[in-house]
């Protein structure tokens, strides 16, 4: 059996002593002892990737000692030793990041093997998530979160040693309609062949990302001239043409590249990010197989087309956002209970176009704020809409962004826009993200609070892929936990997904919370979701994100299949 390294740091001798025997009575043995008997270079002994798990003496530097595990990062599990039950004390100490206690003289053998092997399991299954929400499930590169992670790092180090950093963006010119003709599972295959394509030109320095359905971003670090950048690029863009089979056919696409370099072209993410995406635009409105560079001259293209950025503004001024709806289904029953508004840009030239293409624009260039207010008036049009439908008894749930929350006016307005539009807040729900928590926990909570007055209640969107403390599902008034589709996707053949889902399902049914899961798309994912009590699914299975006006015919559909009353 694989063997645990257990640290115990403590001044007392008689500590070890009492721990190394338990530790060496566990069957099967599989705890080995690392002590320390001062309180010397701590940090160090923290953060030693060799360690499986610490027990710490209580003292006077405790506190403090937790403070810095916390700020340097520390993964092992903290566990403190202390002379007597106080759950206050304890319970402090958690929120510091202490993962549990013991307490001296009441140290039974099973006692003490269960919290090392709990906190060990649970250590190996947040770090299995971490690695899960940066990367992309597909390809295996960085997914957006890696990403930006990644870029603001390489942007560290050019300003530190005076190097400079290109970044590309990659869009797969027609993409669309090879999924058209060939079907998702040929796409997904092409996508798969181009990143093996990417990755082999790099560097081990650089990194690619996959950022949305066929785009890519390549991070180059420390590149010598911008004549080195085009020479990467134009290799690229050579091996993204080469041809490649999809259902016993030859196939061959080109790419649009598109780069921007720190700090020359953007000294800040938002910046770099916008302006590589800018170019890549300019490319693409070339018949594509290009590689630009940004620069200023750019905001307008050769035929005085105005740019994305200018694109989006105008879209927010004339309202041309719309709302479709993905249904959410009650498993037991089948019944539609919830909806999530999902949105959409109706552009005026090119029709409906998806969040992929444009919410990362609107995010780096500060529109998601007022875009969020439509949103919510949108929703609560459709939720009172819904009413005289006699579909009152249908939950309506709204994303809502960190910049939008932390506004002073929010509450006001959204109370407003409840008032006006005549919905009811009790069927109002607000999606909230764990990164969008962890930012500023405490004003959060206030703010949900405040919110929570009105009727609204909340979800934790995208559980299992942030960072957040398990202590915010007790402290945040949470009512319902969302189960990321990465960890659905491939139910019920990949057992770390089916643990994943398993442990998220039995962790909110303690908590009283509903689950509902995300992205099913075939019969056995349902079934094992329904096996294992998960209460709710959403996903194609069931229905893409539709119009409103459509809901009405898929509840018909739905009733016809239960052959019951489609409507209260």
């Amino acid at each position: 059996m694989e063997q645990q390294t257990v640290l115990i740091i403590s001044e007392n001798k008689a500590d070890h002593l009492v721990l190394r025997a338990s530790l060496e009575r566990a069957v099967p043995a599989r705890f080995s002892l690392a002590a320390a008997e001062s309180f010397d270079r701590p940090v160090e002994a923290l953060l030693d990737p060799m360690i499986d798990a610490v027990i710490m003496a209580y003292g006077p530097e405790t506190e403090y000692l937790l403070r810095l595990a916390s700020k340097h990062e520390a993964t092992s599990p903290l566990i403190l030793l202390i002379d007597e039950s106080d759950e206050h004390k304890a319970a402090s100490l958690r929120e510091l990041g202490a993962q549990d206690y013991l307490i001296r003289g009441e140290l039974p053998d099973a006692l003490v093997h269960r919290v090392l092997d709990y906190s060990i399991q649970l250590k190996k299954a947040r770090e299995k998530i971490q690695q899960l929400s940066n990367r992309d499930s597909l390809t295996g590169a960085l997914n957006r979160v890696g990403f930006r992670a990644h870029l603001e790092r390489a942007m560290g180090r050019s300003e530190r040693y005076g190097f400079n950093t290109a970044l590309l963006y990659i869009n797969i010119d027609q993409f669309a309609n090879i999924n058209d003709h060939y079907g998702e599972a040929d796409g997904d295959i092409m996508i798969k062949s181009i990143s093996r394509r990417l990755i082999n030109k790099l560097r081990s320095s650089d990194s690619i990302a996959r950022l949305g359905g066929d785009e890519f971003a390549v991070v180059l670090e420390d590149v010598s001239s911008v004549d080195d950048v085009e020479t990467i690029a134009q290799k690229m863009l050579r091996s993204i043409s080469a041809p490649m089979i999809l259902s016993d056919q030859q196939v061959a696409v080109e790419a649009s590249i598109g780069a921007a370099i720190y700090p020359e072209d953007g000294s800040e993410f938002p910046d770099l990010v916008e302006h590589a995406r800018s170019a890549m635009q300019q490319a693409k409105s070339m018949n594509g197989g290009r590689y630009i560079r940004y620069s200023e001259k750019l905001a307008f293209d050769i035929t005085g087309n105005t740019s994305l950025s200018a694109e989006l503004r105008s879209a927010v001024r004339k309202n041309q956002f719309e709302l479709h709806y993905q249904p959410r289904v009650d498993l037991p029953t089948g019944h539609l209970v919830g909806l999530e508004a999902l949105l959409r840009w109706n552009h005026p030239e090119r029709g409906i176009v998806y969040p992929g293409e444009f919410i990362a624009a609107c995010e780096d260039m500060g529109l998601m704020r007022t875009i969020g207010y439509q949103v919510i008036q949108h929703a609560c049009n459709a939720q009172a809409w819904l009413a005289k439908q006699r579909m009152q008894n249908v939950d309506v749930a709204v994303n809502i962004s960190f910049s939008q929350i932390q506004e002073d006016r929010f509450v006001d307005i959204v109370k407003d826009i409840i008032t006006r539009s005549g919905a009811d807040a009790s069927r109002l729900e607000f999606e909230l993200t764990e990164s969008t928590i962890l930012k500023s926990t405490d004003s959060i909570k206030d703010r949900m609070n405040e919110l929570r007055e009105l009727g609204i209640s909340f979800s934790l969107d995208d559980f299992g892929t942030g960072f957040s403390q398990l202590s915010h599902l007790t402290e945040l008034p949470i009512s319902a936990l969302k189960i990321d589709a990465c960890f659905v996707r491939d139910l019920p053949h990949n057992e770390h997904q089916e643990a994943v889902c398993t442990m998220i399902i039995e962790m909110g049914r303690r908590l009283g919370m509903l689950v509902v899961a995300e992205g099913a798309e075939t019969h056995e994912q349902i079934e094992f979701l329904r096996d294992h009590q998960c209460q709710q699914v959403q996903g194609f299975y069931y229905s893409p994100a539709i119009p409103l006006q459509q809901l009405p015919r898929f509840v018909r559909e739905q009733g016809l299949k239960r052959r019951e009353p489609v409507f209260s």
